[in-house]
């Protein structure tokens, strides 16, 4: 556990958009609210996730019962209390940033998504990293002749 998430613990606090935070560290934040989506009370996780979704992304996908129907739905659902999720590099073009993370769900079922970030320029939010969309990409196929294990 980082230091962020584990003061975050500590305090009992529920995190919030930052200017200080990285998009790494909002990565780390939403995923760690998902994997302890019911802690401290049921869906804390997923609101944790909507407080981080950029006010684009709000407008698309809110309002936050909306939200957590999304999530619970089966291209997101695997999210919530995954087993491990491992991380590929941010990618960072300007004010967006993009990183990969292949998710291991509780049954086992392996789903890699793509967070879209970008630092928003006005508002309340001015200078915070926020989550803009999250792609779950396609399972590759398996090639002709062969069965999927």
């Amino acid at each position: 556990m980082n230091a962020l998430l584990l003061a975050l613990a500590l305090t009992g606090s529920t995190p919030h958009p930052a200017p200080s935070l990285s998009p790494s560290q909002v990565v780390s934040i939403v995923l760690n609210a998902l994997q302890h989506n019911d802690d401290p009370q049921p869906d804390a996780g997923i609101a944790t996730t909507f407080e981080f979704a950029s006010p684009a992304n709000r407008v698309e996908t809110g309002p936050l019962q909306r939200f957590a129907l999304m999530i619970k739905n089966p291209a997101y659902r695997v999210m919530l209390g995954f087993r491990s999720a491992t991380r590929g590099p941010v990618e960072l073009d300007g004010n967006h940033a993009r990183q990969r993370v292949v998710i291991v769900g509780r049954d086992g079922a392996q789903v890699t998504y793509i967070f879209l970030l970008s630092k928003q320029s006005e508002g309340p939010y001015a200078n915070c990293w926020m989550t803009d969309g999250v792609i779950r990409q396609k399972e590759a196929e398996p090639a002709p002749g062969t069965t999927a294990t």
